[in-house]
């Protein structure tokens, strides 16, 4: 883990992209709100990263403004898609989130030899909870939760929520970008010479 655990990382990230999108395309607060049936007020503070909130609320902004789920816990988010002139080539994507999220912990999990009493000791997450998440006995926990849970296996939202040809997608994508900066760098140096 990189740094101490705060909760409010990633619902900055997450409120921030979401105000984003809400503008760019030109909805106010209290429309979007009303459409999901979320208190106008709680969707303020959420995009200001003041507001936890639970994933099937999270799903349903991501729902209304078509926006990838995954992609709505990246810092890069709305930067990336500006730049690449793709924002409206992306969208929601329904799919049971939730249900990747658990298959990904469980393989980092795996893979870094981690116990679920892990999970308890980096955060302040009750074993109860992470017990009935793991288990999918609790189907709505809230984004704050999931990250102690991000957190504790030293692995982004974005990753977790994505399966695994979306992950090969984005990375296919940043190794094109890396080849031809590798490329225009190799010509403007032959340029110089």
């Amino acid at each position: 883990m990189n740094s101490e655990f705060n909760p409010k990382d990633i619902l900055l990230v997450f409120g921030a992209n979401i105000r984003k999108t809400r503008e760019a395309q030109g909805l106010g607060i209290a429309e979007l709100a009303s459409s999901i049936k979320y208190d106008r007020g709680c969707l303020s503070l959420l995009e200001y990263g003041e507001q936890n909130i639970e994933y099937i609320t999270a799903l349903n902004l991501a729902r209304k403004l078509n926006a990838p789920f995954p992609a709505l816990f990246s810092r890069n988010y709305f930067n990336d898609l500006l730049s690449d002139n793709s924002f409206n080539s992306l969208t929601f994507t329904e799919d049971d989130y939730l249900l990747v999220f658990i298959e990904n912990i469980q393989k980092i999990m795996r893979n870094k030899q981690l116990k679920q009493i892990e999970f308890y000791g980096a955060t302040d997450i009750q074993t109860a909870i992470v017990s009935r998440i793991m288990h999918r006995k609790a189907q709505n926990p809230t984004i704050r939760t999931l990250y102690a849970m991000a957190y504790t296996v030293d692995a982004d939202m974005y990753s977790l929520f994505s399966r695994t040809e979306e992950k090969i997608w984005f990375l296919h994508l940043i190794q094109m970008k890396q080849m031809w900066l590798t490329w225009y760098v190799n010509i403007a140096m032959k340029i110089m010479l």
